[in-house]
């Protein structure tokens, strides 16, 4: 086995777990924001302000407390108005995010994982294709000494 294959292998094999380990994010984030995992709460905005900047752009962070438990406030990514009642659900790494219920919401977190399953198939079948090259020169080589 060369050293080039053995890197090749490597490198395909790290991008499908890469692959793998997106798609898990992906999902399980588009399951928390369509309400589908978890238990959702209801929190009443009362102050909102905006974070971030740089390269990763501002965005609205909003806090209140979660109606029926007036002692804990949580906080949430969204532009919101004071006074607001929203709907919010803990994502399975610790923050809350809103729920959503647009059909236009639904289709974007359906179809998100495509795009990582696709690159993790592909990446897959390089990574077993390059084994099996390997294997087949290895024996090919073995039988000529």
């Amino acid at each position: 086995m060369t050293r080039g294959s053995k890197r090749a292998i490597a490198a395909y094999c790290t991008l499908t777990l890469m692959a793998a380990a997106a798609t898990a994010w992906v999902l399980m984030r588009g399951l928390a924001r369509l309400d589908l995992v978890g238990d959702a709460v209801q929190v009443r905005i009362m102050e909102c302000h905006s974070e971030g900047g740089g390269r990763g752009g501002s965005y609205s962070v909003c806090s209140g407390p979660q109606v029926g438990n007036e002692t804990y406030t949580l906080k949430i990514r969204y532009d919101g108005r004071e006074g607001e009642i929203v709907k919010a659900v803990r994502t399975p790494w610790g923050g809350y995010e809103p729920v959503e219920r647009s059909f236009v919401s639904w289709g974007i977190h359906v179809l998100s994982p495509v795009l990582p399953i696709l690159g993790g198939s592909v990446t897959g079948a390089f990574a077993v294709r390059e084994v099996r090259r390997v294997r087949r020169e290895t024996r090919s080589g073995a039988g000529v000494a």
